[in-house]
Order: structure tokens, then C-alpha cells, then sequence
């Protein structure tokens, strides 16, 4: 099974399959399930857009994917620029992250059930989803770049001093990227991100940061964006798994 989650703007126009709500130990999550071509949507602001970043139920989103069979996750992200040459309306792949949430669950290990894990994150992005996302966009010719993805918790955007900050350790900036990644890679389950770069992040451009600028630009990629899904969910269903990702607690866990 291929699991997609979905970011803001995308929910509106990427539905398929039948509506179901998967109990987990975490909290309750909504999916649409289309089991005839194998794949799980899940969006993590709901259906119309009501949940804020910082209160995304993460540990439940990422675990409903693993109990209905997912291997492969397309996280799709919204994202502001750091760098002046990656612009708004391009695609970026994070190869690495740095965090700076505050009230975020980030772990399913918490000691509860007498175990201590340390998860290995040199590596927190599937290389084999990243590569299928890479083949994608050449072969739709879509101009991308890859970096570091800096995650602040939101709901607020960054200040010009923080972003100043930022710039020195990262390429985009964005509130919903982890702790999606670190989960995932608890479960071993593979994950990769692809995300839509929405604007320049606060000082870099001189006009001040609106959402309908966020929004504007997503609708102007959505068709790109449908397209990139669908031929990800084909090459990702097509091609065999050979990474290490699903055996990572085989090492990570204190015995």
C-alpha cells in the first residue's frame, strides 16, 4: 500500500477511494481508501482545512497508515524559501531536517512500555522514495531543488530575525514536516517529501506574508501536483523495496 498525506490546499482537489475512519490507540483518523489501486489518502489539516499545524494528531495520522498495511509514504508539503534561487511555484525534496517545534509528541517510544529506543536519523528520508520522486519530476521536467527543511511550530509565521537565523542552517521553512518523518521512521515505514515552495519567507521578499499568497500559488500548481502523485503512486507500487528502512528497530532498541 502507498500512503499519501496531504497539505494544505491539495485536500480540495485529491480524493479517491471510500471515506473511512481507522481507530488507533493514538485518536481517531479520517482516510479515504482506494483498495483497487492500492493507496491511502490522508490529510493532515482534514478534509476542509480545520486543523492548525500545531495541533495535528501525528502520532495517529502516521500509525492509521501503518495498520492499514502502508510501506511507502508521499508527504506533500507547503513551504517558504530561504534562498533567494529557490523560487516560489518550484519543487523542493528535503534530504535532511532540523526541528524547532515546542509542544509536539514526537516519539511512540515514551518508556510506557518498557522499552528505550533511539532511532537512528542519519538518513530520516527514504533514498529509494526520494529517488522515485526524483525520476517523477525530471521526467515531467519540473525544476526542483533539495536541502535541509527547517520546521517551526506554527501556527504563526516566522519573524524576520528568526528567518535570518534559519537561513544559515536550511533551505525552506516550513510547520508540518516533522515529527511525520521521525514517526514514520519508528514504524520503518519509508517516507519522503515533496514540497510546493509557496513564497520567500519573511525579510527576504520586501512585501509582507499573506496566506491568500500560500493559497494563490498551491492552485496554480495543482495540476502539476495531481500529475506528480499519480505517476508516483504507479513507479512506487511498480518497484520492489530493497532499502533498509523497515528494519531500523532491528538496531535502535536497548535491550
Amino acid at each position: 500500500m502507498i500512503g499519501i498525506i496531504g497539505g494544505t490546499g491539495i485536500s480540495s482537489v485529491l480524493r479517491r477511494g471510500k471515506e473511512e475512519v481507522i481507530n488507533t490507540k493514538y485518536g481517531k483518523v479520517k482516510v479515504l481508501i482506494d483498495r483497487e489501486d492500492s493507496v491511502v489518502l490522508l490529510f493532515r489539516h482534514g478534509l476542509n482545512h480545520s486543523i492548525p499545524p500545531h495541533r495535528i494528531n501525528y502520532r495517529a495520522n502516521i500509525y492509521a497508515l501503518k495498520m492499514l498495511g502502508v510501506e511507502r509514504i508521499l508527504s506533500i508539503n507547503s513551504v517558504g524559501s530561504l534562498k533567494e534561487h529557490i523560487k516560489p511555484g518550484t519543487f523542493f525534496i528535503p534530504q535532511d531536517f532540523m526541528e524547532f517545534t515546542k509542544n509536539r509528541i514526537s516519539t511512540y517510544y515514551d518508556g510506557e512500555d518498557g522499552k528505550v529506543v533511539h532511532i537512528d536519523l542519519s538518513e530520516p528520508y527514504c533514498p529509494e522514495v526520494m529517488n522515485i520522486l526524483r525520476d517523477v519530476l525530471d521526467r515531467r521536467g519540473y525544476p526542483y531543488n533539495e536541502g535541509v527543511y527547517i520546521c517551526t511550530e506554527g501556527p504563526r509565521f516566522e519573524t524576520k530575525s528568526e528567518i535570518r537565523f534559519y537561513r544559515t542552517l536550511g533551505d525552506v521553512v516550513g510547520m508540518t514536516g516533522y515529527p511525520e518523518v521521525a514517526l514514520a521512521k519508528e514504524l520503518g515505514l519509508c517516507y519522503a517529501s515533496l514540497c510546493t515552495v509557496t513564497n520567500y519567507a519573511a525579510g527576504i521578499s520586501k512585501d509582507k506574508l499573506t496566506v491568500d499568497e500560500v493559497f494563490e500559488v498551491i492552485r496554480k500548481v495543482e495540476e502539476k501536483l495531481i500529475g506528480i502523485v499519480e505517476d508516483f503512486i504507479e513507479h512506487a507500487l511498480s518497484r520492489e523495496k530493497n532499502c533498509q528502512c523497515a528494519k531500523v528497530l532491528e538496531y535502535c532498541t536497548v535491550k
